[in-house]
């Protein structure tokens, strides 16, 4: 399979249909943007057994959804386990991080609202991810932030 290729433009009234399930099981890599809107981004992530999100809390709201493997959300200090087919709804400004606590991959897609990541990103790994962050180098089009 093809791995889709992100828009890196504004999008154009086109609606636009991904499988993540199969999308996120054939890609290696720990983030994946897929679409990125004026409004909103979608993302997949692939955590490895043992890997995480990481520790961090976002200025924007963000959705996500549980497509297969087992996590561990901790919000606030909180922990709470999640499993395939959960929605987990992290508002702006909460601490949060997702442990992989299973056999397998966790794969998660997650939308921001508004975008959180450069429209075309694709990090190997949580620590390139947080690199490129840190640099600056990760950051969303001035387009997505209307």
């Amino acid at each position: 399979m093809t791995l889709p290729k992100p828009n890196t433009g504004p999008p154009k009234g086109a609606v636009i249909v991904h499988n993540v399930a199969k999308i996120a099981s054939e890609s290696d890599k720990f983030r994946r943007v897929l679409f990125t809107g004026k409004h909103s981004q979608f993302v997949i992530m692939t955590v490895p057994v043992g890997g995480e999100i990481g520790e961090e809390t976002h200025t924007v709201d963000q959705h996500l959804y549980f497509v297969s493997g087992s996590a561990q959300a901790i919000t606030n200090g909180k922990k709470e386990d999640v499993h395939p087919g959960d929605h987990v709804i992290v508002p702006a400004g909460t601490l949060h991080n997702f442990i992989n606590t299973g056999p397998t991959p966790l794969i998660v897609s997650t939308v921001y609202a508004p975008a959180e990541h450069k429209a075309d990103t694709v990090h190997d790994s949580l620590e390139q991810g947080e690199k490129l962050e840190d640099e600056g180098k990760d950051e969303p089009p001035k387009w997505a932030k209307e």
